[in-house]
């Protein structure tokens, strides 16, 4: 059964089906967020504003990608190209999706995997990747994707768990704006206020389970905000004027950012690894 238009990958359903890796980030164009884990939040901050929201497990962290609910972000271009220094973990996995499963067993997290056959990357052509070999067994390409989820789910539990600290504490409070700049809503910070205000057996806490690194990430992070509005605003001035097409002022600097990073250093799953390596 489709949930969310994403449908549970079977070998009843995809048995004889294929499935090709995603060659564009269109489908990111209008998220306003999206989450992170606290193993990413350091490459996420350096890129994005991040804020925490209410989520099913509690809190969790966000990358911000557009200022205004809904609206185009600028980290996507024309084309489909990613343009930040830093793909966030969630991003990378396109078509697939996973959702927890109670209990966790020896192995690990259980989850069930999901796959968005909206976005066109199911299909019948043998020439593409299989769901399952002869045995109804998962393939190996389909394995990575399974361990990539594994890896992830467990590093979302372990943030939530740092969240949860966090909010123990009562330093979670909404978040309207930065230095006038308005956040979309149900935003939540945590404030050097807020910080000073616990004793010093709280802070110590804090240190050791990474709770204080993840704050001051978050509040470091926020001095995007006032860019990400700027640069929101000439591409959407731009595409009101000569319809869809990105200012070279904002997608040039970005895809200039971007590539020097990415041609300094080659990054693990924690630093932003693109599941397929063709990506």
């Amino acid at each position: 059964m489709a949930q969310n238009g994403l449908t549970p990958i079977s070998s009843q359903r995809h048995g004889q089906r294929y499935w090709r890796r995603f060659s564009s980030y269109d489908f990111a164009r209008n998220l306003t967020d999206c989450p992170l884990v606290e193993a990413e939040i350091l490459q996420g901050a350096a890129a994005f504003p991040i804020v925490f929201k209410a989520a099913d497990a509690g809190v969790e962290p966000v990358a911000i990608l557009s200022m205004t609910y809904r609206a185009s972000t600028p980290f996507v271009s024309a084309d489909g190209a990613w343009l930040a220094t830093y793909v966030p973990s969630v991003l990378r996995c396109s078509p697939f999706h996973a959702s927890r499963l109670e209990p966790r067993n020896a192995t690990g997290y259980q989850f069930q995997l999901w796959i968005d056959e909206t976005l066109g990357l199911v299909t019948d052509d043998p020439t593409d990747e299989a769901f399952f070999d002869e045995h109804g067994a998962l393939t190996p390409e389909l394995q990575k994707v399974s361990a990539f989820f594994q890896a992830r789910i467990a590093a979302a539990e372990e943030t939530a768990k740092v969240c949860n600290i966090i909010a123990e504490m009562n330093l979670f409070a909404p978040i309207a704006d930065h230095h006038g700049i308005e956040f979309p809503d149900a935003a939540l910070g945590v404030s050097t206020e807020a910080i000073k205000g616990l004793s010093q057996a709280q802070k110590t806490v804090l240190t050791n389970c990474g709770a204080l690194r993840l704050i001051h990430a978050h509040q470091v992070s926020l001095s995007h905000s006032a860019w990400l509005m700027q640069a929101q605003l000439q591409a959407d001035q731009a595409e009101r004027q000569s319809g869809f097409n990105r200012t070279p002022g904002v997608s040039g600097f970005l895809g200039a950012m971007a590539t020097a990073q990415q041609s300094e250093q080659k990054f693990g799953f924690a630093e932003g690894e693109n599941l397929y390596a063709s990506v």
